[in-house]
């Protein structure tokens, strides 16, 4: 199933969400997005469709297993990104920085973020 950048951030939104309170609603991710609340009813659809979250009554919203794999993933993707990016000596802000590394790890093959000896460099 593909995934694009922005079902990913949705995702991780969600992801990021319920660590912090156990009832994630549309508003808090439309906060977290920067996004409308009709602009979230549509993609919180989308995701539904795919498998990858439940929303129950009163709007409650929970990643199934496969949303919270494909979210912990992609976090994982985007920290080690986060990482590397300022190596780079690129000026960026926080926000830039979480922007470039989102549309990073949503392109690049798990492959290439592995460290040199793991990805078939000679080490």
């Amino acid at each position: 199933m593909e995934l694009t950048e922005t079902h990913l951030r949705y995702l991780l939104a969600i992801y990021d969400l319920s660590r912090v309170t156990p009832d994630v609603g549309a508003a808090a991710i439309a906060n977290t997005l920067k996004v409308s609340r009709p602009s979230v009813t549509r993609m919180l659809n989308i995701l539904m469709d795919r498998g990858l979250l439940v929303r129950e009554r009163y709007g409650k919203i929970y990643l199934t297993d496969t949303g919270f794999l494909a979210a912990r993933d992609f976090k994982r993707k985007v920290e080690r990104l986060q990482a590397r990016i300022p190596r780079m000596g690129l000026r960026l802000t926080e926000e830039e920085l979480l922007d470039a590394a989102c549309v990073l790890a949503a392109a690049l093959p798990e492959s290439a973020l592995e460290d040199g000896e793991t990805a078939g460099q000679p080490g």
